[in-house]
């Protein structure tokens, strides 16, 4: 049962690697807690290392695809729309997937000291895909005059950015999540305050 031994090891890696961290998670404690001697997991992985990007690499590809492949964004919608849209499912998302979200927060913002450089020019790379998905919009936006063209783009991702950023770490520290009325009051504060106010 290869694929699921594999399986087995990707899941309680990841699970203390969010529980401990990435340097208190040995390869003992994951052969130990998955019942395989340690040569069976150097079989799928060459080092801890390698599982940890793995790991880290599934979750933001499983992220991307999800945003890329939101349905009301190949609708004949408004852009303003479209971004809401993308604001809504992208909070869907995280609220079924928080643990998920806690693993990324936490390696981005306390990256172990020997991964920090990879992390960071993974996080550019990855960052650089979901940016792509945002700028499509805005420029949708900018192009129509739902926003001012006055700004920058790189400002407008950035807001947005910024805002999605707020909600997800508002849900993992109260360890809620809202309810649709509740998403529906912070896009509007946030269009009419942040985005558009100067239309």
């Amino acid at each position: 049962m290869p694929n699921k031994t594999n399986e087995m090891i990707r899941y309680v890696a990841f699970r203390l690697f969010v529980e401990v961290g990435y340097e208190a998670t040995n390869i003992r404690n994951i052969c130990k807690e998955v019942d395989i001697k340690p040569a069976s997991l150097y079989f799928y992985y060459k080092s801890k290392e390698d599982l940890f990007f793995s790991i880290y690499d599934e979750v933001w590809e499983d992220k991307i695809k999800v945003l890329s492949n939101i349905a009301e964004l190949e609708h004949n919608i408004s852009p303003n729309m479209k971004l809401y849209f993308l604001y809504k499912r992208s909070m869907d998302y995280y609220s079924e997937n928080i643990i998920k979200m806690k693993f990324l927060l936490r390696y981005h913002l306390f990256p172990p000291e020997d991964l920090a450089n990879i992390i960071r020019d993974k996080y550019r790379e990855w960052s650089g895909k979901e940016d792509k998905i945002i700028e499509d919009i805005i420029k949708q936006c900018m192009e129509r005059r739902v926003l001012p063209d006055d700004r920058d783009l790189s400002d407008y991702v950035l807001e947005y950015k910024t805002f999605e950023r707020e909600q997800l770490i508002e849900m993992i520290i109260n360890n809620i999540k809202k309810n649709e009325r509740e998403f529906d009051r912070s896009w509007l504060r946030f269009w009419n305050c942040n985005m558009s106010n100067s239309v």
